[in-house]
C-alpha cells in the first residue's frame, strides 16, 4: 500500500493526515510502531505532529501507523453502532 511518493518526502505530513492519526491512534500505537522499525517513539511522534519531515526511510513506519489507525477507526465505528442499537432497543422498551 503506497500512501506516499517522492513529492511527499522532505516535508511534514499534511495537517489533515496528522489530525487523523492523532484522533485515531490508541495508547501504545506510536510506541509499538516506532519500536517495530527501530525508531525512538519521540521521533514518530514528531513526524505525526509535523515537527519532522517524512522521508523514504520513515515512510513505511508512518504507513504502518496509518493502517493501525484505520483499524482503530473501524473498531470504534462498530462499537458506536452496537451502542446505538442498545440505545434504540432500550427506547423501544420504554
Amino acid at each position: 500500500m503506497a500512501i506516499f511518493n517522492e513529492e511527499n518526502f522532505g516535508k511534514p505530513i499534511s495537517k489533515e493526515l496528522s489530525n487523523y492519526i492523532i484522533y485515531n491512534q490508541k495508547m501504545g500505537n506510536i510506541k509499538h510502531t516506532a519500536i517495530k522499525y527501530n525508531y525512538n517513539p519521540e521521533t514518530l511522534t514528531s513526524i505525526v505532529r509535523g515537527y519532522r519531515n517524512l522521508n523514504i526511510r520513515n515512510s513505511q513506519m508512518v504507513t504502518d501507523l496509518i493502517k493501525t489507525c484505520i483499524q482503530n477507526y473501524m473498531s470504534n465505528e462498530r462499537t458506536k453502532e452496537a451502542i446505538n442499537q442498545l440505545i434504540q432497543r432500550a427506547n423501544e422498551q420504554n
